[in-house]
């Protein structure tokens, strides 16, 4: 199965929303039920999302700056929304999770064979 640019791009923003929605909504369960498993949900989020735009984007270091910059936005509103917070570590996840997706796609050159970007 070959997936076309036109349906990654859906994709990559129903990740995109996914994200935003479980990073803005009140929490019902605490995160802490597994050391460390907050900042791996972190950091793989911000992973699948760079890794995934880094194939279908012309300006791939605008992907990596946009999903820095998102993370970053998003622990902000967590810390005004008063019933999450800012973290420097959840940001920090965020970011290492984009800057392994950007090592791994641009560095070493591993790609998606099903995805189409043409």
């Amino acid at each position: 199965m070959v997936i076309k640019k036109p349906l990654g791009l859906m994709i990559g923003w129903l990740m995109v929303v996914t994200v935003w929605l479980l990073s803005l909504m009140p929490l019902s369960v605490p995160m802490d039920s597994v050391q460390g498993g907050d900042k791996l949900g972190h950091l793989l989020a911000y992973f699948g999302m760079s890794y995934w735009f880094l194939h279908l984007a012309y300006n791939r270091w605008l992907v990596v700056c946009l999903f820095i910059m998102m993370g970053f936005c998003i622990e902000v509103l967590q810390g005004m929304s008063g019933y999450r917070f800012f973290e420097w570590a959840d940001l920090l996840a965020n970011t290492v999770g984009v800057l392994i997706a950007c090592a791994i796609f641009l560095l070493a050159g591993l790609r998606l064979k099903f995805l189409l970007v043409k």
